[in-house]
């Protein structure tokens, strides 16, 4: 088993580190088929990799070429990674990182503990936020292979109810600064994901920047409505009537004053 520490980070762009230094990553079928089995954590069936791989046409020599990028990247996990191993069931592989760490892995776990009704307040916004700077961006960067798992999209659920409990959290706390960035992180990568922005208009009313809270969920509304056709939903409109007033109509005036206060 290796001393040092390392592994590999999909929140986000691929990474593979050791020792805090990122290491190369093969890139072409080696890279897609790494990504894949990462982020699966499950058995991948060659013809799944295959079409992952050419999803537009596959070549003649296809299946071959999967094989050796198989047999390629364990030499290389072997080098880079040992402990890391690539087994195959029939013609299913499936990636066993051994002694080395996944951040989605990590993540899932502090989440877990953050999510924990039973857990004290300062515990709980202790791991939610650990689990949140974890992220670096949407999985694999929004590389096509990333839409091709459930894991993927359990990811990002589990990442929105832990950025509005951490909310809920600093609220109550008194700690408002503490979920602030993770917030803002997470709106700007879903400009349309309502639960996100209640949350954050809520956070920076609290905060005291009600200006900064009435823009950003004014800026929400308007794109729902302009850009695609939508009324908000409950969650945003119960966000609306407390920050914004009961008729939820309020615009932020502009000018210095307006400025001033949204800092």
């Amino acid at each position: 088993m290796p001393d040092d520490s390392g592994g590999f980070d999909v929140l986000g762009p691929l990474r593979a580190h050791r020792l805090g230094l990122d290491r190369p990553i093969p890139v072409g079928v080696q890279r897609v088929v790494l990504m894949a089995l990462l982020i699966a954590r499950r058995t991948v069936s060659g013809r799944h990799l295959l079409g992952l791989a050419w999803p537009d046409s596959v070549p003649p020599s296809g299946m071959k070429a999967v094989h050796v990028a198989i047999s390629r990247l364990r030499g290389w996990l072997r080098s880079e990674f040992p402990g890391a191993r690539i087994g195959r069931d029939n013609d299913s592989y499936r990636l066993d990182l051994g002694p080395w760490t996944l951040d989605a892995g990590r993540f899932e776990s502090l989440a877990a503990l953050g999510l924990d009704p039973g857990a004290s307040l300062g515990t709980r916004m202790r791991n939610l936020a650990a689990a949140l700077a974890l992220w670096r961006g949407p999985v694999l960067d929004t590389h096509p292979v990333a839409a091709d798992f459930p894991t993927t999209a359990g990811w990002e659920m589990t990442r929105t109810a832990a950025a509005c409990c951490l909310a809920d959290a600093a609220i109550d706390s008194g700690r408002h600064l503490v979920a602030v960035p993770a917030l803002a992180a997470l709106a700007l990568e879903r400009p349309t994901d309502e639960a996100v922005y209640a949350s954050w208009g809520r956070l920076l009313t609290t905060c005291g920047r009600r200006a900064e809270a009435v823009a950003v969920l004014n800026t929400i509304r308007a794109r729902l409505v302009d850009e695609y056709g939508l009324e908000p939903g409950p969650v945003l409109r119960a966000a609306l009537h407390q920050v914004l007033g009961p008729g939820g109509e309020y615009v932020m005036p502009c000018g210095p004053r307006c400025e001033a206060g949204a800092g």
